[in-house]
């Protein structure tokens, strides 16, 4: 077979090396797609268990009751999402209630620990107050 061109390079090979060097590119994206997933799933879970608590806390008045609601309601919706959860209630002045959780995300990547995940509600006490 003659070439029409005489200074045409064969292209063997190619694919193959294009292959080594844009794999790791593109298995890189995914992981941290997904690990940036994780994150914000991680983030909704913390939030969920920060709302129950908060609710919790302002029905019933009970620090304790709180974080246990807090705590129990994040062992069940985060449940492999959420690790390491920390549910705090405090008191801001005489009317209102503060609930903090803190957590980690789950870790897929080796080398990027994710962030930690906090989520703060805030919300007055309920009362009963009787017509007048």
């Amino acid at each position: 077979m003659a070439r029409r061109h005489g200074r045409e390079r064969p292209e063997r090979g190619a694919s193959s090396i294009e292959l080594v060097i844009y794999a790791p590119i593109l298995m890189l994206a995914i992981f941290l797609t997904i690990q940036f997933s994780l994150i914000f799933l991680g983030n909704q879970a913390a939030s969920s268990a920060a709302r129950e608590a908060a609710r919790t806390a302002r029905t019933t008045l009970d620090r304790g009751a709180a974080e246990a609601a807090g705590s129990d309601y994040s062992a069940k919706i985060g449940k492999g999402i959420l690790e390491d959860v920390t549910v705090t209630v405090e008191p801001v002045g005489t009317e209102q209630v503060r609930v903090v959780v803190t957590g980690h995300a789950l870790k897929i990547t080796p080398f990027i620990d994710p962030p930690t995940v906090t989520q703060i509600v805030q919300g007055p006490l309920e009362e009963f107050r009787e017509d007048r």
